[in-house]
């Protein structure tokens, strides 16, 4: 189940921007932009609050094992953005490549890194 424009399966709890209602627990985005920002504020909020900086850190409080397959979801993400589960994200285009995989691992769609780049610059957010 895809709560409308929601590719990251993001959960109810804050009050994004965009968000038009919830399905199930999930939030309801206006446009996948919206989700995509959402997406970014939660990893700013990861990086910053909760000190998570690799993919193992990220994935692992994102899609937390009682829930999901977590090592399979890390090895996913891993495979797909080029670097290993302990690495530190640094840069822009490492999320972005993050965004992608976990996009497609969530909800199966299928985003270019350009897509999350592009809304980073439209909202004026920047993970690191």
């Amino acid at each position: 189940m895809i709560a409308k424009n929601n590719i990251f399966n993001i959960r109810q709890g804050a009050k994004w921007q965009g968000m038009t209602g919830t399905k199930k627990g999930f939030v309801e985005f206006e446009t996948q932009e919206y989700a995509i920002r959402a997406w970014l504020v939660l990893m700013r909020t990861y990086r910053r609050r909760y000190g998570c900086k690799t993919i193992r850190q990220i994935v692992t409080r994102f899609a937390p094992p009682n829930e999901n397959n977590t090592e399979q979801y890390i090895a996913f993400c891993c495979r797909q953005v080029g670097m290993s589960a302990d690495d530190e994200l640094t840069g822009l285009t490492q999320y972005a490549m993050l965004g992608k995989a976990m996009a497609k691992m969530e909800t199966a769609t299928s985003l270019h890194p350009n897509d999350i780049l592009e809304v980073m610059n439209q909202f004026k957010i920047r993970v690191v």
